[in-house]
């Protein structure tokens, strides 16, 4: 594999981990927004905004393009290994939040749909994955 092959491997893995928290912060709003006891519109179009930007910004910067071949692995072993343990951290971070929200399924069984809760979930996952790849690929 070639450096530039993993140069822009790199490059991509950067751009989902930042796509990934700011997808992230964008479902944790959405899903915390219904409980809010003074909701505000700015809030939702704040969370709304930071996620079509990042989108955006991802798609100019080149993490879609209409030739690229979306495959499950990286190519370099490192990188791989990266996402590998990310994953890993996505579904303890997931068993604990689960775990969380079941000790306080009391309080908030009245308040919360299931559709909140899918959301907040999502949310999770998805801080979490961007977080573990930017923690891990720090040099």
């Amino acid at each position: 594999m070639s450096n530039y092959d993993i140069k822009s491997e790199e490059k991509f893995m950067g751009q989902n981990a930042w796509f990934s928290l700011f997808m992230g912060v964008t479902l944790l709003i959405i899903s915390v927004y219904p409980m809010l006891n003074q909701t505000s519109a700015p809030l939702l179009f704040l969370g709304t905004a930071a996620f079509l930007g990042s989108f955006f910004m991802f798609v100019i910067r080149g993490g879609f393009t209409w030739r690229m071949k979306y495959h499950l692995t990286y190519k370099d072993e490192y990188l791989n290994t990266i996402d590998t343990i990310a994953y890993k951290h996505v579904v303890l971070g997931l068993l604990f939040s689960m775990g969380g929200v079941y000790l306080l399924s009391d309080t908030l069984a009245l308040e919360v749909s299931h559709s909140m809760m899918a959301t907040f979930y999502l949310a999770v996952m998805s801080l979490i994955y961007g977080v573990s790849i930017l923690w891990q690929s720090k040099d």
